[in-house]
Parts: C-alpha cells; structure tokens; sequence
C-alpha cells in the first residue's frame, strides 16, 4: 500500500492518480479534515486541465470563459469522496514518524501500517500541521508566497488575481501582502500558497496538474516497485 500525506488538492489528486495505476492507497493528514483548514487558490483554468466535477454546484463554483472560482475547500472534499467511491482509504488526524527504520503512527487516527511500502508527502500546496517521515512528491525551485483572501460581496478589490464565485464572494489573491490591507474590514478568510517564482501565476488547475505529473514520472521511475 501507498500512503500519501497531505490534506489539500495536490494530495488528493496524487492519491486519485496512484489509485487509477492499480495501487492500493491510503490519503492521509494530520488535520482534522480534508480541505480544511485550507490555504488553495479556488481558481480552475479549463484550458489547463478539465474540470475535476460532475457539476459546478459541487463547490460551490461560478464560470466565465475558461475560468472557474470555485470554494476550494469543498472541491477538494468531492474529490476525497470520490476517491474512496473508487476504492481509495482515508485517515484524519494521524501523522508518520520512522524510529530505527520503523514506520509509527501517533495520533486519533486509525491506519494500519503492516503492509504500507512507501509513504508520499504531498503537502506542497497546504502544509501539514505536523510533518510526516516520507519521500515529497515534488519540490518548488524558487518558491514564491502568494497570499490570498476571500472578500465579502459587494466589495471593490484590486489585486493580482480576482474571481467572484457563486455564493457572491471575491477571492483574490497576490505576491504582495501589503495589497490585502485595502480590503481587511470586508475579508472573510486569508490564505497563503507557495508557488514556483517566474512560473505561470497560481491556479489550482496547474496545481492539480503538477500533482499528476509527479505521479506520472514517480510511476516511470520504478521506485515504487509493487505498491
């Protein structure tokens, strides 16, 4: 079995893509939930990767053009609850330390350990609140914090990247902190997200993207072995 540590869109996607090459997986965090507490970008480009959902009103999503602003948290919970439909396990509230070579779990969470033979740290989008011993998935060359947060309707933004979604909200998002001040009496929610500097500007779609090529070239390396 592959155990994959991450409670956020990058990790559930890797989870889902592993499942899909015939491996047993586990998705596992240390959070109470997935996809909360959250730091994701809730913007979809559909030119970059289709559309993850059925419906839009999964999460809770608005579209114009190619783009979707969607509540990312709750995009990322459909997804966990397809992937355990497809035969994927969870565990909450659970972390992964090696002590002598010995995998151990501490925490509420309940996870068997007697056949797990690799474990995939795939927090590089929302952080663990206790890191887990494991191999990351992927790494960020020149990483750059953006800083997001969702504003109340009717309030006039100005920033980087903006997208109102259906509930009537505007997330917004920026490489500079100082520009959400303008909005901080109207804001309901921050977040921060590393990305790689000079890339294109964040997307949970590129996120989601990265997730499964990592996946891809970890599959063609045979580092896996019979997982």
């Amino acid at each position: 079995m592959i155990v994959v540590v991450g409670g956020g869109l990058v990790a559930v996607m890797a989870a889902r893509a592993l499942l899909d090459e015939g491996n047993s997986v586990m998705l596992t965090t240390a959070h109470a939930e997935f996809g909360f507490p959250h730091g994701g970008c809730g913007f979809w480009d559909n030119t970059v990767l289709t559309w993850p959902l059925p419906t839009l009103d999964e999460a809770v999503a608005a579209q114009i053009d190619s783009m979707i602003t969607c509540r990312s948290q709750w995009l990322v919970k459909r997804l966990v609850h397809r992937f355990t439909d497809a035969g994927g396990t969870t565990s909450t509230r659970v972390r992964l330390h090696r002590e002598n070579g010995v995998l151990h779990a501490t925490g509420t969470g309940t996870i068997s350990l007697d056949d797990v033979h690799h474990v995939i740290l795939a927090d590089q989008d929302v952080g663990e609140p206790a890191p887990s011993a494991g191999d990351p998935l992927m790494s960020h060359t020149r990483p750059q914090r953006w800083y997001g947060a969702v504003v109340a309707g009717g309030s006039t933004v100005n920033a980087m990247l903006t997208g109102q979604r259906s509930d009537g909200t505007t997330e917004v998002w920026t490489t500079t902190a100082a520009e959400l001040d303008a909005f901080s009496t109207a804001t309901l929610e921050t977040m921060t997200l590393l990305w790689d500097e000079g890339r294109e500007p964040i997307n949970a779609a590129r996120c989601a993207q990265r997730a499964r090529e990592a996946v891809h070239d970890l599959m063609a390396s045979g580092r896996l072995g019979d997982a």
